[in-house]
């Protein structure tokens, strides 16, 4: 239990500022697939974890497109995600701090990974042998707007609700803990473990997760509650916000790249609030794993 606890923590850490997954607490088989912002597909001989890209468009003809983040990643990911961005007439991007009213500089970006949040990012994407957000994605282009909060209004926000990251990942684990046992589901040292030796560090590690999304899901739903966080609902009316300044001075193709977990609610927001409609939606490989029977499969070839 305290290993199983050890990994969670970790890994809602390296997580929480754009979590993975949805942050409303639903069961996946009664969640329908179209609010689906992130999947972790597996076969024989690989697997992937994807997120999503889903379009919307208003009657005046404005279309919203947004983009589930994922802070650690392959670089191929981040690479793709540069050139899509490229087409928005405004790219609204999520980052606690900073200041909203002028552009963000590479030297905003290195005090950035001074964040005790980006330690955590970057220990386990070092572990998974994964590329950080920061160091890939191009946040000084043109077309960038910053739409989240400032660090003093967040840490003002978290008070007066009394969240800290601590408290939120303590109420995760113990929403986790209590659908693990109403489901009579137990936590499998001995497959982990196994996991882990046979597919080698990193891919182990992928796996895992992957294979574990039903139990995070419901950790993130702890943690949102029915009153919605700071951490996730609260910065998207903030970015939201920041959409409608930017359709008032004309633009009419934007983007909004949240991590993963903003999304359910920024789609329920965008349909019952804003009057848009869900178009298409489009998938990003974050992940990609060749699994160990994929190599064995290939040796034997040779």
């Amino acid at each position: 239990m305290l290993y199983k606890k050890i990994l969670q923590w970790l890994f809602l850490s390296s997580i929480l500022s754009s979590a993975l997954l949805s942050a409303e607490k639903v069961n996946k088989e009664d969640q329908p697939a179209d609010i689906d912002f992130i999947r972790f597909n597996e076969t024989e001989f690989k697997a992937a974890l994807e997120t999503a890209s889903a379009k919307y468009i208003n009657d005046d003809g404005v279309e919203v497109e947004l983009i589930g983040a994922v802070h650690i990643a392959d670089k191929e990911y981040y690479q793709d995600l540069n050139t899509q961005f490229e087409k928005y007439d405004s790219l609204l991007y999520e980052m606690v701090g900073g200041d909203p009213d002028k552009p963000l500089t590479k030297e905003d970006l290195a005090a950035n990974k001074k964040n005790p949040m980006r330690f955590f990012q970057l220990l386990i994407g070092g572990m998974m042998k994964l590329d950080f957000q920061l160091d890939h994605i191009d946040y000084t282009a043109k077309n960038f707007i910053h739409a989240d909060m400032t660090m003093e209004t967040f840490q003002k926000r978290q008070k007066a609700k009394g969240e800290n990251l601590f408290s939120l990942i303590e109420k995760s684990i113990e929403a986790q803990e209590n659908a693990q046992s109403q489901n009579k589901k137990q936590f499998n040292f001995a497959s982990m473990f196994k996991l882990l030796n046979d597919e080698g560090g990193p891919n182990g590690m992928k796996l895992a997760l992957g294979r574990q999304f039903h139990e995070i899901e419901s950790m993130i739903g702890g943690m949102e509650g029915p009153d919605g966080s700071v951490i996730v609902a609260e910065r998207n009316v903030t970015a939201l916000k920041v959409m409608e300044k930017e359709i008032k001075k004309g633009k009419k193709n934007l983007g909004i790249f949240y991590g993963a977990a903003h999304l359910p609610d920024f789609d329920k927001r965008l349909i019952e609030e804003y009057g848009f409609k869900r178009t298409e939606k489009t998938w990003n490989p974050a992940w990609k794993i060749q699994k160990a029977a994929a190599k064995k499969a290939l040796k034997e070839s040779i």
